[in-house]
């Protein structure tokens, strides 16, 4: 499995500065097949200094959650280091 890209990003308006909610169409790969799903995502920066990422999947897949789950925290992880996110 696979996490291709993380597309049509939308930033939730939010009034607690610490916590950031998305909206986002995640594309994978599982078994040679490409699939888009849309996900939800909150990054809530702790009062140690960590980040901490939830994510909701929008619809079922074919394929155990765990592995999937950790490897879009992963993804987002990365996309929020870069600044790539909105």
């Amino acid at each position: 499995m696979k996490i291709v890209d993380l597309s049509n990003i939308l930033r939730k308006q939010t009034h607690i500065y610490y916590r950031r909610e998305f909206k986002a169409d995640a594309t994978i790969e599982i078994m040679d097949r490409t699939r888009t799903i849309p996900i939800e995502f909150v990054l809530e920066h702790k009062p140690t200094g960590g980040v901490e990422i939830n994510t909701t999947l929008g619809e079922s897949v074919e394929y155990p959650l765990v592995p999937l789950l950790s490897m879009l925290k992963t993804y987002i992880g990365d996309l929020d280091k870069r600044g790539a996110l909105p």
